[in-house]
């Protein structure tokens, strides 16, 4: 349909993003199947948003030592919320995709960050 939108139906076309997705996240929202998932049987979805991503980021670096990228930062947060609704006990893995090396210029800078209304 052509028409860029955000969460809460708030229109962003002042502020599109590399892909239609309004996301920080590189490589998150394409309109795409890739080959690794093709065939996959998917049960669920998580949605994170940004903000949610750089804080757990930021957390992750301060109290585990760990330098990811915002791939990374957002499977753990969805990990966190899907972790909610299992009962006690579960287990839960997630993968860590990628560091924070190459994220640099744009995930890691307080400069991006804050010129994407993020804190």
């Amino acid at each position: 349909h052509g028409v860029c939108w955000a969460a809460g139906g708030k229109q962003a076309e002042r502020k599109v993003k590399k892909h239609r997705y309004d996301t920080i996240a590189e490589g998150i929202g394409l309109d795409r199947i890739t080959a690794n998932l093709a065939e996959a049987q998917l049960d669920d979805a998580v949605a994170v948003t940004d903000q949610e991503a750089v804080f757990m980021a930021h957390y992750l670096m301060q109290r585990e030592g760990l330098f990811v990228g915002s791939s990374s930062a957002m499977n753990v947060v969805a990990t966190l919320k899907y972790a909610r609704e299992m009962p006690p006990g579960s287990t839960l893995v997630t993968v860590l995709c990628d560091s924070g090396q190459r994220h640099v210029t744009r995930f890691w800078s307080r400069e991006f960050i804050e010129g994407q209304d993020l804190r």
